[in-house]
């Protein structure tokens, strides 16, 4: 693994997708922010999972833009319904399309969030974003999770690994912003994430041979690691949200 600061990667010169201007309190999210390439996963009247694609001016209780902010709100009862291979609720924005890690090439795949988080659920424990396998039982190349105000990488060199966990920055205040920047090329992942004066950086290397034959993609939102019905409910805030492939 490979620990060791990076630079900010400028966004000039790349194709990405991204908001254009302020946010506006009376637009649903997807247009406030060009979410095309993205497809939701959210809860229905009875809090049972279900997707939406498109997004397109699409608003729940669950996923909606903020009367005050016009921030992106992902909104999560904890003991929530969950998808079929997962026992914990979720409200997020999941990349339609899919790549391969491959260490011969030299694709930028990133993506660059601002946010909040507003509210945690009893456990004190979400995850915001991710890159996740098209494989189930332990394709999850990358977490970044929030632990009662600490931020989290949560990583696996191979494909079913346990997952290694790395601190990034330390008791952050809700409702303060983060901005977080995940950047993969060939077989390596830089992230670095910022909150008021502190900063992180770190690079880790995949085992590429045993990621080779699995689609990966961004997510990003709000996954509740509560999933008992203890009348908690957990809250992100999204601001900026730009892909780049």
């Amino acid at each position: 693994m490979k620990a060791s600061r990076i630079p900010w990667i400028p966004l000039l010169g790349w194709s990405c997708i991204a908001h254009a201007g302020p946010l506006s309190p009376s637009l649903a999210p997807g247009q406030n922010l060009d979410l095309s390439s993205y497809r939701l996963q959210t809860l229905d009247e009875q809090r049972r999972f279900r997707e939406v694609e498109p997004v397109g001016t699409y608003q729940d209780a669950y996923f909606f833009t903020d009367g005050g902010t016009g921030e992106m709100m992902f909104r999560v009862p904890s003991g929530a319904g969950h998808s079929a291979n997962s026992e914990y609720p979720r409200v997020e924005l999941r990349e339609s399309g899919s790549w391969m890690m491959d260490p011969a090439s030299q694709q930028v795949h990133a993506e660059s969030i601002e946010l909040r988080v507003m509210a945690e659920p009893a456990t004190g424990s979400l995850i915001f974003a991710q890159i996740h396998g098209e494989k189930a039982g332990g394709s999850e190349a990358l977490k970044l999770r929030w632990l009662n105000g600490d931020v989290v990488m949560g990583v696996k060199q191979h494909y079913r690994d346990p997952e290694q966990r790395i601190p990034l920055l330390r008791q952050v205040p809700l409702g303060a912003p983060i901005d977080c920047r995940l950047r993969l090329v060939g077989d390596t992942v830089s992230v670095e994430v910022s909150s008021g004066t502190a900063r992180a950086a770190r690079e880790f290397q995949y085992a590429a041979d045993s990621w080779r034959d699995i689609p990966v993609y961004f997510k990003v939102g709000n996954y509740s690691q509560d999933r008992r019905e203890d009348g908690s409910t957990s809250v992100v805030a999204v601001r900026r949200l730009t892909l780049t492939r």
